[in-house]
């Protein structure tokens, strides 16, 4: 299933609860992931936005995720 598929089944799945204390839990799980999503420092931001420009002036190619993933593997064996 793919992520806009499985936001959609959550939404629905969301909208069939009426217990105040599951949808504050829920609200609670939400907001805990969220913010973990946006914890990035100014330094990984700047780095990001390095990396952006780069990308945006044709200086460097993206990658495939099969690409990215085997990068990533290599990068943990150094």
């Amino acid at each position: 299933m793919d992520i806009a598929l499985k936001k959609l089944d959550l939404v629905q799945r969301l909208l069939t609860i009426w217990d105040e204390a599951a949808i504050k839990r829920v609200a609670k799980v939400i907001e805990k992931e969220a913010a973990a999503e946006e914890d990035f420092t100014d330094e990984e931001i700047a780095e990001l936005d390095k990396r952006r420009a780069r990308y945006l002036s044709g200086e460097s190619q993206p990658h495939t995720v099969e690409e990215s993933m085997r990068l990533a593997r290599e990068g943990d064996k150094a």
